[in-house]
Formats: C-alpha cells, structure tokens, sequence
C-alpha cells in the first residue's frame, strides 16, 4: 500500500513537461566587437588632429605654413629688379647707364654750351638722378656765359667799343668757373652729393 496521497502529481520521468516545450528558445548573444572599435550606442571619439599617421594637419594651430599653400610665393607680387619704377622716376627701368660727367664738364670749358646740350639730351632718363641734374646746371651756367657773351656785344656798339674791354676779362672768368666744375663735382656726384655749381639758375631741369 502506497503512502501517497490520492491525486498526487507523479514525479518527473525525465520527459519535459508542456511548459519547457513551449519556451521560446533564447536569442543568442551579439558577437563582441574588434580589439579598438567602440561599442554600439558609445560615443564616436574625434580624429586625431594630423591624421593617422599623428603629423600635424595643414591650418592646425601651431603648425608652420607649409609651402605653396597660402604663403606668398617668391617671385610673384615681390616688387621685380628693373620692373615696375613709380610713374615719373627721373630715369628709365632698370639700372642707370653710367654718366660722363667728366667729359662734359671738360669739353664744355672749351667748347661751351655745345658739348653741354649734347650730353644732357643724350643721358636724360638714362642716368641717376643727381647726374642728370649736374647736366642740366652745367647747360645752365653754360647759357648765362652764351647770353653774357651777346650783352657785352650789345654794350659794345652802344657805347662805342668802350664795354669791348669786357671780352678781355669775360674768357678767363669762363676758363676759371669751368675748371673749377671739372675738378670738384664729379667727386662729390661720387660720394653722392649734389653738384655745386656757380652761376647755374634753375632754367633748365
């Protein structure tokens, strides 16, 4: 006679009951992700400023300008040797022509006014600018001893060959004044000082 009680459920067989048969099975578990890469659902980190390779990127503060991308090329917009002189420069583009000063200030001491406007058309523009000037005071001062000339002629025949005594005295004054020229300004042109001359009115520039 069996102690159970009336009713009683049997114990398990080893057969599953209705309840396990029915249980959906689990779902399975995600596959972990690569040694670096960041989990679903965290945040993405920024890249690194320089890239992979960790160099500074272009523009990066503290970085240097790097070459050809905005910084100003050598030999476009830099102001050109010979090219570009300002608008009224008193001589042409590129490197003046060395004057002959010298040799003018010695001919004109013969030869007068001749010699002086030669020169001072054929180095006009070509020449550094306190050259040019010293040719344009020496036409001057050789124009005052040309009209000096013409006024001891006019004061010759009004006064009857009395002021005639004049073209005594007016050639040495000319050999003087002119030697003097020829000695002293082309070295101070050199040192680049201006020309000192005698008797030279601003007539022609």
């Amino acid at each position: 006679m069996s102690n159970d009680a009336p009713g009683a459920p049997e114990p398990n067989s080893g057969e599953p009951n209705e309840a396990a048969q029915t249980r959906p099975p689990a779902p399975p578990a995600p596959p972990a992700a690569p040694t670096g890469q960041p989990q679903a659902g965290s945040p993405v980190p920024p890249p690194p400023a320089g890239g992979p390779s960790g160099a500074p990127a272009y523009g990066a503060p503290g970085t240097p300008p790097q070459p050809g991308y905005g910084a100003p090329q050598q030999g476009y917009g830099a102001a050109q040797p010979g090219y570009g002189a300002p608008a009224g420069a008193p001589y042409g583009y590129g490197a003046p022509v060395q004057s002959n000063i010298t040799l003018n200030l010695w001919l004109s001491v013969f030869f007068s006014w001749i010699p002086a406007l030669i020169f001072y058309l054929i180095e006009k523009d070509k020449v550094a600018p306190q050259y040019h000037r010293a040719n344009a005071k020496n036409l001057n001062y050789q124009l005052i001893v040309t009209i000096a000339y013409a006024a001891v002629g006019v004061l010759s025949v009004i006064t009857f060959g009395l002021a005639s005594l004049l073209y005594l005295v007016l050639p040495i004054a000319q050999l003087i004044i002119g030697i003097m020229h020829a000695v002293n300004v082309p070295p101070q042109l050199a040192a680049g000082q201006e020309g000192k001359f005698y008797l030279a009115p601003d007539w022609v520039k």
